[in-house]
């Protein structure tokens, strides 16, 4: 646990929120979670509090005493749990040195007064830099309301267990129609399989006709509602850069982040009436039961995503780095998880690393491919400027560990083909282009597999 915010001073008065772990996570040393009300099935009023152990009540006097030897710090709040402790400490004046020694010097003088003898803590902290309005008054909910937090991932601790290997098989089958521009808010075949929306038709129907053949098991590393992926009807969320855009503002030591306003929201820069269309359409496949898929790379994407999750919906969500042994969804994540709401996949070649990890092109266009073939019929129309089919089914492939991933192939009707981009680009596919053919045999299979749309030069990029 070693999140720092590079380039910050750490000697200038700020409110921080801090957490610091014991060495050996898996005790009890700190106290006991005692839950009070197990909700009746609903984790919303589930309650629960900690019992301190000796050692927790000795580091509670401890923290509370450290405004005594530094009086620039104000301590705010505590919360002991069974194996770390968040705390809000305010720096009221410049430090004579960086808080991070200050901190070593409270975990030295707590394993004493814990345990008698140092090494109580494990190396380092987490912390948060609180700078918006609004941020403190948030932190300080989400600190108390930890030990219920820990009784909902007991509870339902099917919903909180990453899984190293989920084995997904996805079908692969031509594809009804591809619809090429960003102004189509979805593609035509995902029209085609909600009955449309505009009379209220039902989702669940394949493609009239499809004959899909069997793919690849797809590895991946999960938590959440597995039971999500077995859903009659799964959509693809794909959105234009140029449809929605958050605001940026500068961060401490360079660079830039999403603007926030007081309750936390990301606020929103540019909208196009394309977008608005799409969120309202896919809002309406949610409520219909269908479920909802996405990398969330775009800007547009994670709006999409945050509605659907305020509006109840079901998500699966795809990330370019593996989950912590101890990782749990944060904010209202964690609410949608515990409600079976939500499913977070990652693939299972791409290891955990702490911290953020910059989404690259390649990252990006794989993990579009990987929600393509979740979302089977659902699939949004992707363009993988300059990225050839065999390309990224290779990249598939070694992602989600797959001995042998077929190329995808672009349908029209009953007949494989390119799209008019691609004839193009592929000096017309009949003189013997390398583009993958359809499979002669087809195999039934549960569900229809994916629009796959891609271009080699002429289109915008992700």
């Amino acid at each position: 646990m070693l999140q720092r915010c590079q380039g910050w001073d750490y000697k200038a008065p700020c409110i921080y929120s801090i957490t610091i772990a014991i060495a050996e996570r898996r005790s009890m040393a700190l106290g006991r979670l005692v839950i009070d009300n197990d909700g009746g099935g609903d984790p919303a009023k589930v309650a629960a509090h900690v019992e301190q152990t000796a050692a927790g009540r000795a580091v509670d006097a401890e923290w509370r005493r450290m405004g005594d030897f530094t009086p620039a710090i104000r301590p705010l709040a505590i919360q002991i749990m069974p194996d770390h402790i968040h705390i809000i400490l305010r720096v009221t004046e410049r430090l004579a040195r960086p808080l991070g020694q200050i901190i070593a010097g409270f975990k030295t003088g707590s394993s004493k007064a814990a345990t008698g003898k140092p090494g109580f803590w494990s190396e380092g902290f987490q912390d948060t830099i609180l700078f918006r309005e609004g941020q403190l008054e948030k932190m300080f909910r989400y600190v108390r309301d930890n030990p219920r937090r820990l009784a909902v991932k007991r509870l339902y601790r099917k919903f909180f267990t990453v899984r190293r290997d989920l084995a997904v098989e996805v079908a692969l089958t031509p594809a009804p129609v591809v619809a090429v521009g960003d102004e189509v808010a979805l593609t035509r075949n995902q029209q085609n399989n909600s009955g449309g929306f505009a009379g209220g038709g039902s989702v669940a129907s394949a493609a009239a006709g499809a004959c899909p053949r069997r793919g690849p098991l797809l590895h991946f590393q999960a938590i959440g509602n597995e039971a999500l992926l077995k859903a009659p009807a799964i959509f693809q969320i794909q959105c234009s850069r140029s449809h929605l855009a958050y605001r940026r503002v500068a961060k401490p030591g360079g660079g830039f982040k999403i603007a926030r306003d007081g309750s936390g929201l990301p606020i929103i820069e540019t909208e196009t009436c394309e977008f608005r269309e799409k969120l309202a359409v896919l809002l309406a496949m949610a409520a219909k039961g269908a479920v909802l898929v996405s990398p969330c790379i775009s800007d547009g994407e994670r709006e999409i995503a945050r509605s659907a999750m305020d509006a109840g919906a079901k998500l699966i969500t795809l990330s370019n780095k593996g989950f912590s042994k101890l990782f749990k969804p944060g904010g209202k994540a964690f609410e949608s998880a515990s409600e079976g709401r939500l499913l977070m996949l990652a693939p299972a070649a791409w290891p955990y690393q702490p911290g953020e990890k910059r989404m690259t092109r390649l990252d990006a266009c794989t993990l579009n491919r990987i929600a393509q073939l979740i979302a089977g019929d659902g699939a949004a129309e992707v363009n993988y400027r300059g990225m050839k089919p065999v390309d990224i089914a290779g990249r598939v492939a070694a992602a989600c560990k797959v001995g042998l991933m077929p190329a995808p192939v672009v349908a029209v009707g009953d007949e494989v083909a390119l799209t008019r981009n691609q004839q193009n680009n592929s000096g017309g596919f009949a003189g013997g282009g390398s583009v993958a053919s359809a499979a002669a045999e087809a195999a039934p299979c549960s569900r229809a597999g994916a629009v796959f749309c891609y271009n080699v030069g002429n289109g915008k990029d992700l």
